[in-house]
């Protein structure tokens, strides 16, 4: 059987409405996404509308048209950076560090950049590491000495490799010198050197193909793969007889009770050589050389 249902008029309903649900006249505005719309009551005996179309889709809609232009656009902008800070590389020198968390410590990946103790350690200072292309990173600290160890030596492998340009002072001095009338011995004495934390390159060095060039590698000296696999090997006795569980205790424990100990072991000292005095001095005076005696 097929039940065919009627659609009410605008005056059955009305006649069906009671209190608040008058207020369905009054209402004939409506607002979406910021669009206003005008719904007013049917006129006469029509039907009520009961359309469900207005989704309003469009002002949700993004669209991406101009994306071959915006990557052309950042082509064009790395171009020209690169133009600009020739013969610099392109890219920063980046640490090396591991993943935190006991799940992925053993995994090393490149970092934001150098810690200052690092930058320290290789003899450099922060400012002055940042101008050669070195990335530092002042809020990093590495506790590992591993780590530590394997980035001062990055960055003085870098600095080996590194050909530093005359600067634009450098190059000033040259042309005044040039300019200038020849210097007495008197004045060369008191003109000192300037200070050089990294010493400019040579005329031979700079005549060189890769000074010529600019380095545009993503990545500035990349790191080697590791051999995490060890070579098997026979299992002694001192191993077996060993555990890690209890070595990591006991350590734990003399990191632990290190203070008190230490205290404990000053204040042993003091006694025994507050002991000592009082024995020589007993030793030293006439009563006791007369029981000797």
């Amino acid at each position: 059987f097929f039940f065919f249902f009627k659609q009410k008029t605008a005056y059955e309903i009305l006649s069906g409405l009671v209190g608040s649900e008058m207020c369905i006249r009054d209402r004939y505005q409506r607002r979406v996404h910021g669009i206003q719309y005008l719904r007013r009551m049917v006129k006469h005996n029509h039907a009520i509308p009961n359309v469900h179309l207005k989704k309003h889709w469009g002002p949700l809609v993004k669209t991406f048209f101009n994306q071959p232009a915006k990557k052309k656009q950042r082509q064009v902008a790395r171009e020209e950076k690169a133009a600009k800070i020739f013969p610099r590389p392109i890219n920063y020198l980046r640490p090396l560090i591991r993943c935190p968390t006991q799940r992925y410590n053993m995994k090393i990946r490149y970092g934001r950049g150098f810690t200052l103790d690092e930058i320290k350690n290789a003899g450099l200072n922060p400012q002055y590491a940042r101008s050669i292309g070195i990335a530092v990173d002042n809020r990093r600290q590495d506790m590992n000495l591993e780590t530590r160890e394997m980035n001062v030596k990055r960055l003085k492998s870098y600095l080996a490799k590194l050909i530093l340009f005359p600067g634009k002072t450098t190059r000033k001095l040259a042309l005044k010198q040039q300019k200038a009338e020849p210097m007495t011995d008197a004045k060369k004495e008191d003109k000192k050197p300037r200070k050089m934390i990294v010493p400019e390159a040579p005329k031979e060095k700079l005549e060189l193909p890769a000074a010529k060039e600019q380095s545009d590698d993503k990545i500035v000296l990349p790191m080697q793969e590791q051999k995490l696999r060890e070579k098997p090997q026979t299992i002694t006795p001192e191993m077996k007889n060993k555990t890690s569980f209890k070595t990591l205790r006991i350590e734990r424990v003399k990191q632990r009770y290190a203070g008190v100990r230490k205290k404990r072991a000053e204040i042993a000292q003091k006694e025994a050589e507050e002991k000592a005095t009082k024995d020589t001095s007993a030793q030293q005076s006439p009563l006791y050389q007369h029981s000797l005696k």
